[in-house]
């Protein structure tokens, strides 16, 4: 066998924590870790694991919150085949629900794994468990409420998901991660440091603009992948200009679309940055991305994905594609390894494909179809919108208007006035495309995986 690690397998954690020994994993109030003390968390892990007799498919939680602890124990869980299930302890009460599809094995408590054999192994979870087990490949499962807002429990391949990240060494870079790794997003940010030999920075205990600046400008970070609703609220909040943040050099954004407005704005206030979009799904993870700058597009052809747009929604053929939810839905899972996204796409001349936003967020305006993505563009482009957040409202004659929630930097307090300027302003957008109701706001609210949250009541 090659003494070359190619990709980021469970198996090959103790060859590279021997060779990076004395590097720095991990930095965070109480000082650096290394990948030495790594490995020895992860083989830890592993032996707890093997003692308690967690099996092959059996599901374990694990810590969800983003630090190292949790990256043992995703790491030490997989080496003995079960099927790592990491939760952050604000989601801990999604539990219950998970018990009602599945059934667990195993929680990590304290740093002590506990036998719990609780819940209900459905015909759904069992299917698919089988089918992992058959791979003989370790499993994740992750919790995603997706855009419906009902919970979804996706079990991939964790194998496979690892097999897309591969191994390079590259100039060490200092990374803080703002999702968590109960996300598919915080999960990826994670594998791709470890796999290149970055730091991982621990990023504040609560996510707000100030102490992330701050942890910025103190660690000297220079990756801080985020989305553009965070990004937003980094230049609303002054942090961006009160802290020294000249350590910064590249920002990854994804999970939402992000203005054209914001980006310029972005790209003057942090000159020198490099931003740089990303894309991908809880059942697909990363996907490869066109650099362009006008808006997200995926490039014609790329090794080991496909694409294909059928009635408008971009299909994705991703060699890291889940296996099914163990919650029991069908979702957008069909034959041939294909998985439909629920994005609306469309093709460019160039055979790249351009995407356009979410077919659940269409706003149905007497028939005619709005993406909210696109209206907020536009008013995002406004030089008195600070931010917006833009949703269907009820309608008794058209069904659906498009509602807008803005963050307002002008003298004028009335919605009415707010109103007009705006319509004045979008000229370029159809009527049905224009904000019939507006509402002005302090700020824009935004989940826990900080984007914004499109249900509105």
């Amino acid at each position: 066998m090659s003494d070359a690690i190619q990709h980021l397998e469970p198996a090959d954690i103790a060859r590279l924590a021997a060779r990076r020994t004395t590097a720095v994993l991990w930095l965070d109030g109480a000082g650096a870790h290394t990948w030495g003390e790594f490995g020895a968390a992860v083989e830890a892990a592993r032996r707890q694991c093997e003692a308690a007799g967690v099996g092959p498919g059996e599901i374990v939680i694990t810590p969800g919150d983003a630090s190292p602890e949790a990256l043992a124990w995703l790491f030490g869980v997989a080496l003995v085949g079960g099927v790592v299930a990491p939760l952050r302890a604000a989601r801990a009460g999604e539990i219950e629900t998970w018990k009602r599809h599945c059934e667990i094995g195993w929680r990590v408590n304290g740093g002590r794994i506990e036998a719990r054999k609780e819940g209900i192994a459905t015909p759904a979870s069992a299917r698919l468990l089988a089918e992992l087990r058959a791979r003989d490949r370790p499993g994740l499962l992750l919790g995603t409420g997706g855009t419906t807002g009902r919970p979804r429990l996706v079990l991939h391949d964790l194998g496979a998901l690892l097999a897309s990240i591969p191994v390079r060494a590259g100039r060490p870079a200092r990374i803080m991660p703002l999702m968590k790794f109960d996300h598919i997003g915080g999960l990826d940010i994670a594998w791709r440091a470890l796999a290149s030999g970055q730091t991982l920075v621990a990023p504040p205990k609560e996510i707000t603009p100030e102490a992330v600046a701050e942890k910025i400008a103190e660690a000297g970070v220079e990756v801080l992948p985020a989305t553009p609703s965070f990004l937003n609220l980094l230049l609303l909040s002054g942090a961006a200009r009160s802290h020294e943040l000249r350590s910064l050099r590249t920002v990854p954004y994804g999970a939402e679309p992000m203005p054209a407005g914001l980006l310029t704005r972005l790209r003057g206030a942090l000159p020198g940055v490099d931003f740089r979009e990303r894309f991908g799904t809880s059942e697909t993870g990363a996907l490869p991305v066109r650099a362009e700058g006008e808006g997200l597009v995926l490039p014609e052809a790329f090794s080991g994905f496909a694409w294909k747009i059928v009635e408008g929604e971009l299909w994705v053929l991703s060699p890291a594609r889940a296996l099914g939810y163990l919650t029991g839905e069908a979702g957008g899972f069909a034959e041939g390894g294909w998985f439909c996204t629920g994005d609306l796409a469309e093709r460019r001349e160039d055979g790249a494909i351009r995407v356009l936003g979410r077919r659940s967020d269409l706003i149905n305006v007497g028939g005619e179809k709005v993406l909210p993505s696109v209206v907020e563009t536009v008013l995002m482009g406004h030089p008195l919108v600070a931010d917006c957040r833009v949703f269907a409202a009820a309608n008794a004659v058209l069904g659906q208007v498009v509602a807008a929630e803005i963050v307002w930097r002008g003298p004028e307090r009335d919605a009415v006035a707010v109103k007009r300027a705006l319509h004045a302003w979008a000229t370029a957008l159809p009527n049905c495309h224009l904000p019939a109701v507006v509402r002005l706001a302090d700020a824009i609210y935004t989940s826990g995986n900080l984007k914004k949250v499109r249900t509105i009541t």
